[in-house]
């Protein structure tokens, strides 16, 4: 990063606004606000920065619980330039203006893979492969 750009990034917001987006994102950025969505991330954009960085999420949570799945698929699509429709404040809100399929109305999930709420599968068919028995038999 150049000094340019740090001074420019340190005298646009708060110091607390600057520590906060340099201690999560590891980058100096600003821009306007442009929503919210239901897990608190805050989504920004900023018409200076250079194509495919004008775009930028702002995690709700700590650095190190940090994850991508932690974005909802319509805010993804905006990041990644799929749609130029901010998404509204709800996904049902949203579903309703874009008319979407229903499935896409429900709340978004994180994976929780790895974590105590992971899916675990419960499987009722008998096992085609037995165990190896390593019992020692007698020498004749």
């Amino acid at each position: 990063m150049s000094l340019a750009r740090f001074l420019k990034f340190s005298l646009r917001q708060s110091p607390r606004q600057n520590f906060e987006i340099f201690r999560k994102l590891d980058d100096a950025k600003w821009g306007k606000l442009v929503g919210v969505d239901e897990l608190g991330n805050r989504y920004f954009f900023n018409p200076e920065e250079r194509y495919g960085r004008e775009r930028w999420c702002l995690p709700a949570a700590s650095k190190n619980g940090m994850d991508a799945s932690q974005i909802p698929p319509r805010w993804h699509s905006w990041l990644h330039r799929v749609t130029d429709e901010v998404p509204k404040a709800t996904a049902a809100e949203d579903a309703l203006a874009l008319q979407r399929p229903k499935w896409m109305a429900y709340p978004h999930n994180e994976n929780y893979t790895g974590t105590k709420k992971a899916n675990v599968t419960y499987n009722t068919v008998r096992s085609k492969i037995s165990a190896w028995d390593h019992s020692v038999a007698d020498r004749l």
